[in-house]
């Protein structure tokens, strides 16, 4: 592998720095990609909420696709940051200052030495993302830096504090990545998934009233699943424990529907009727409570 000489210098100047979190926020973590390789385990995948704005964060600053940013929902943080630093947010829109001065979403962000970061309210979406130059300095627990509740260190930031990151004294530099973004993507009511493995079990009717009913979020929505509040009646057999993924889409006894997203448990005994697609993940993790869905099936590569 070839350097240039910006790079070669660039590795020579890295310090070892850390945030310092004032305020926790409420469901503050740290994500990556997450953890593959483990469901045999029984070990839950992790990782971002919504793949699609921890990709646009991390290509934002150049960053290795896998590296680690910080997650963020309902009420952010606040922050101070020893050493400089560049940021960027992607995700959700939300007030984000710096010192007390307004920041853009999807804008790199120069962080100096005792730059306080503060997170306020959330406009649109549901989870921010921040990535940092060089990514955050977490430890790997099973090949993946995501925290998780029993595998990893910790499960969410706790107040007073710090993770690690890499300071680095910067040149001037044109080849950064200044799209401009939107979050018209994850307002979108109509959600596309595939037919679950256990489709068949429904009668047509309910078939019919899947895809038909606008469903909406209810007040339980987490990174382990997302609750809908209307419930689709029904008679279904429980199965056999089977396997379920982050996007699956489980139809209980009571006619409750459960999305499980990424923490959730990698097998499960409710009836798997859809299969969200990865982009459809996305879209329904940035919901709000209240907010409206609309399930469309995906037969032959067509939305119908």
């Amino acid at each position: 592998m070839k350097y240039n000489l910006e790079t070669i210098i660039g590795h020579m100047l890295k310090t070892t720095a850390y945030i310092h979190f004032l305020k926790p926020g409420l469901m503050t973590s740290v994500q990556d990609q997450g953890r593959f390789g483990y469901a045999d385990f029984g070990v839950p995948y992790a990782g971002a909420m919504d793949q699609l704005s921890y990709n646009q964060a991390n290509m934002l600053l150049n960053n290795q696709e896998d590296a680690a940013v910080l997650e963020m929902a309902v009420l952010g943080p606040m922050m101070i940051f020893e050493l400089p630093t560049r940021i960027v947010f992607s995700g959700a829109e939300a007030d984000i200052f710096v010192n007390d001065q307004l920041q853009p979403i999807g804008k790199l962000i120069q962080i100096k030495a005792d730059d306080q970061v503060k997170i306020g309210r959330f406009r649109k979406g549901q989870w921010l993302y921040m990535g940092i130059e060089g990514g955050i300095q977490s430890p790997e627990f099973l090949d993946s830096k995501s925290w998780y509740h029993g595998i990893s260190e910790f499960s969410r930031v706790q107040k007073d504090s710090s993770i690690c990151y890499l300071s680095e004294e910067h040149f001037s530099r044109s080849h950064y990545s200044h799209p401009k973004l939107s979050a018209d993507w994850y307002q979108k009511e109509v959600i596309p998934a595939y037919k679950g493995p256990d489709w068949e079990l429904l009668t047509i009717e309910l078939q019919e009233k899947l895809t038909q009913q606008k469903f909406s979020i209810s007040n339980i929505s987490n990174r382990m699943g997302i609750h809908l509040t209307e419930l689709l009646t029904n008679k279904l057999p429980s199965i056999l424990t089977a396997p379920v993924y982050p996007g699956t889409v489980q139809l209980t006894p009571s006619g409750k529907l459960i999305v499980l997203m990424r923490d959730a448990q990698v097998t499960g005994g409710y009836p798997r009727i859809l299969q969200l697609t990865d982009h459809s993940i996305n879209v329904i993790a940035q919901k709000k409570f209240g907010e409206n869905l609309i399930f469309s099936i995906i037969e032959n590569d067509k939305i119908i």
